[in-house]
Formats: structure tokens, sequence, C-alpha cells
């Protein structure tokens, strides 16, 4: 079933109605940003431990430098989404019934950014286990100096994963509060 909805642009309530669904496209985009399926373009399989296993190990240091960098920008990205909110809370105040239509706006955005952002980050964590697993599996294969390299990247990524959670929690408070 498809359902088509048409937003009255004479609405003056219809930005603040769909600054819930922006803002949780923005932090699910975030976090998915530096995590897309198209090797051949330097992304990287989260959701196929095998491939993301493979392309750990094809890294070298100055890649795993730059997918450090991609994690630490979309941490950027989401500080800035915060100050995002920041400003539009603000912007609302002035509007009739503002204050009253933004804050359920920006609870409803909460809760969609919460559970998306949640779902993903539990299956990166899943597939980092998962790619654990399989590099122990190759150890032999690989010799010891490629399993610490590639060890310490998957480590890395668990850690930035920590971080861009972090982060995304101060933006669900920002949301949440009034």
């Amino acid at each position: 079933m498809v359902t088509l909805r048409t937003i009255n642009l004479n609405d003056p309530n219809a930005g603040f109605r769909n600054c819930a669904l922006a803002l949780a496209a923005l932090a699910a985009l975030t976090v998915a940003a530096f995590l897309p399926t198209d090797a051949s373009a330097g992304r990287y399989h989260i959701d196929d431990p095998d491939d993301l296993v493979e392309e750990l190990i094809n890294m070298d240091a100055n890649d795993i430098a730059d997918l450090r960098d991609d994690l630490i920008d979309a941490r950027a990205d989401i500080r800035e989404a915060i100050e995002e909110v920041a400003d539009a809370k603000e912007d609302v105040k002035e509007a009739p019934g503002g204050e009253a239509i933004s804050r359920v706006a920006f609870r409803v955005a909460s809760a969609a950014v919460s559970r998306a952002t949640g779902a993903a980050l539990a299956e990166a964590r899943d597939t980092l286990d998962d790619a654990e697993l399989i590099l122990a599996e190759r150890r032999s294969d690989i010799g010891d100096a490629e399993f610490a390299e590639t060890q310490g990247a998957i480590d890395m990524i668990r850690t930035e994963l920590g971080e861009i959670e972090s982060v995304l929690d101060e933006l669900l408070a920002a949301l949440r509060e009034s």
C-alpha cells in the first residue's frame, strides 16, 4: 500500500510537522554515511562480516586513517544537527503556537532517530563481532602483522561507533528538551 501525503504550503505549521521527519532522516543518514556498501568508491560493507573483513585486510594505514576521519566527520555532522535543533527551537518560539507544535515534533523526531540509529548501531556491532570471529579463523592465512592491523581497525570502528552513539544521545536529549 502506498500512501501519498500532500503538504499545504499555506499552512504555517507544515514546517514544524515536517521538521521531525527531516531531523530523523538527518541523523540516520549521518550514521549511515560512513558505511555505504560500494567498496569501489572507498566505502565498506558493515552489513556483511565476510566482506568487511576482506575490505579491512586490504586496507593500509592511510585507508584506516581515512575511515577514522569519516567517522569523526559523522560525529561533527551530528553535532551540527544539535546546533540546528537549538536554532529551530528558538525560531519557532516566534510563531503563534510554535512552542507547543515544536515540542511534539521534536519528541516525535527523537523517537524516530532513536529507533533508526539504535537499529543501525546494533547491526554494525553485530557485524563487527562476526568479523572478529572470521578474522580469528583467518589468522594463520594472513599472518600476525595483518591480523593485528585488521583487529586494530575493527577495534577503532567499535570505539568510534561508541563515540557516535554518545553524540547521538546528545542529539536525542536536545530533541526531547522543551
